[in-house]
């Protein structure tokens, strides 16, 4: 058989439960959502999609095994990711810091947020794209989680094509529904307090990623 369905309802369960787990991504759309309302928040998932659509393609052709196999080029994939995440969790504390320096205790109000920040280094599409691409632990999660469910399909391409096709539409359902979220509160949460808050809390999830990444990488080298 061409693709094997049966695997689908086992393989659905699986997703959503690591689809639901919040990730760099989940942080990154939500604040890109608050910071520039929808149309940031659309051009970072098309960022995360493009990513996920080049390690859907190593996954396919075999490249990403062999890079994985490849315990040099892990290592320094690993070291990019790292010091990438550190970036942004940079470029968010530095949001924050500048934030705390305009705060007025007396009165939480609405703001610009990119009035009362610096432009952004990078845009939001490539940084939902950076954040994928340059992310060894999401090609390795793609090479140790898809191939579980190949099950008795005769071309494997052919059924990691359908299941990342799959994992795409429910991701992005999922994202689609924080982002909108995110937009319809955007009055309440674009206020100084909570966009200092976000702010810190996304810098300091984008650094445990990052160190996380940095000692999984040292460890194998």
């Amino acid at each position: 058989m061409m693709f094997d369905l049966s695997v689908l309802p086992a393989f659905l369960v699986a997703a959503l439960v690591i689809i639901f787990s919040p990730g760099a991504d989940t942080f990154l759309l939500l604040r890109s959502t608050v910071r520039g309302g929808i149309k940031d928040g659309v051009l970072t998932m098309f960022g995360i999609y493009t990513g996920i659509a080049v390690l859907s393609l190593f996954l396919i052709s075999g490249v990403g095994l062999v890079i994985a196999r490849a315990p040099g080029a892990l290592f320094w994939l690993k070291i990019v990711g790292a010091l990438y995440l550190l970036f942004l969790a940079l470029m968010s504390f530095r949001s924050g810091v500048k934030l705390v320096r305009q705060f007025n205790r007396d009165e939480l109000t609405p703001i610009d947020i990119d009035a009362s920040t610096n432009k952004r280094s990078a845009g939001p599409y490539l940084l939902g794209f950076l954040t994928n691409v340059t992310n060894p632990k999401v090609l390795i999660f793609f090479l140790a989680f898809f191939p579980q469910f190949l099950g008795k399909s005769q071309n494997p391409a052919l059924q990691l094509t359908m299941l990342c096709v799959v994992f795409v539409v429910a991701s992005a359902l999922w994202l689609i529904t924080l982002m909108f979220a995110a937009s319809a509160m955007r009055k309440v949460m674009a206020t100084t307090g909570f966009t200092i808050a976000m702010e810190f809390v996304v810098a300091i999830v984008f650094a445990v990623l990052a160190i996380t990444l940095l000692v999984s990488g040292l460890s194998v080298h």
